[in-house]
């Protein structure tokens, strides 16, 4: 499996997102932040690109030396896309000098203070970097633990010796965008990961009958219980509390349906 997506900042000005979609790309990595400074660009971009029918995704470009400073980050860029429907991970990028001359044990730190931070949130993390960081920098547990995002730029998919997920695989020309861009590969489809609850306005007529009756039994048995933990009151009457017990189940099959670890190590297998 191969997706086609492009990760973008202020640098890319205005981009027209109709057109970039129309291009066939299926993802946008969005930046939201410099450190804990937001993009200016990032309110439009994002907007623009789900607008568009892109799944979208944030990164940070971190300038953490510790583990507060990365909460700071992560908790940054968690409060800017709260509005919005993310489909692809938060990523945290790493390639700040201040990260380089941490020891390991505090390298390892930061990214697990950022990423504990996100999944907490119920979002997806992950780490980017280049091929040589990910050698020499990023240490090997923190690549086992979270989603991989490698920067190489070539023209087929590198051989490394660590699982990823997605690769930059270098810049090119889309349409409805000023000037290269850079240009990704996703090996997973994250959005099976992240797909939304169910949630229904309900207004629904009362009525009553056996065959509600057969209905509210079988949505107890099947294990229905509000929030104070109480079943339906099987009366044979079908209104909203009814019928919220019956979406509120097909919810939670379709969650089951999708995967329930936040943590993919990634389509690319480590050779």
């Amino acid at each position: 499996m191969e997706i086609r997506g492009i990760d973008v900042s202020r640098w890319q000005g205005d981009i027209d997102w109709a057109a970039a979609a129309g291009a066939g790309l299926r993802f946008a990595m969005i930046k939201a932040c410099q450190g804990a400074k937001k993009d200016p660009k990032f309110k439009r971009n994002i907007e623009g690109a789900i607008k568009a029918g892109l799944y979208a995704g944030a990164y940070v470009y971190s300038l953490a030396e510790d583990e507060d400073a990365a909460r700071a980050e992560a908790r940054a860029v968690l409060k800017l896309t709260e509005p919005y429907e993310l489909r692809w991970p938060i990523a945290l990028d790493l390639e700040h000098e201040g990260f380089y001359r941490l020891a390991k044990a505090e390298r390892l730190a930061v990214i697990d203070a950022f990423c504990a931070e996100i999944e907490a949130a119920g979002r997806l993390p992950m780490i980017y970097s280049n091929s040589d960081w990910f050698r020499r920098v990023i240490p090997k547990a923190a690549a086992k633990r979270y989603s991989v995002w490698l920067a190489r730029w070539r023209s087929e998919p590198p051989e490394e010796d660590f699982a990823y997920a997605m690769w930059q695989s270098g810049t090119g020309e889309v349409p409805g965008i000023n000037g290269p861009v850079d240009l990704d590969v996703s090996f997973e489809d994250f959005s099976r990961l992240t797909v939304p609850k169910a949630e229904f306005a309900v207004t629904v007529p009362r009525k009553r009958g056996e065959a509600y009756l057969k209905m509210q039994e079988a949505l107890n048995s099947a294990g229905y219980r509000d929030e104070s933990g109480a079943p339906l009151n099987a009366d044979g009457v079908w209104g909203k509390k009814s019928m919220q017990a019956l979406l509120s189940l097909v919810s939670s099959v379709t969650a089951q349906k999708s995967p329930d670890a936040p943590r993919v190590s990634g389509g690319r297998s480590a050779l």
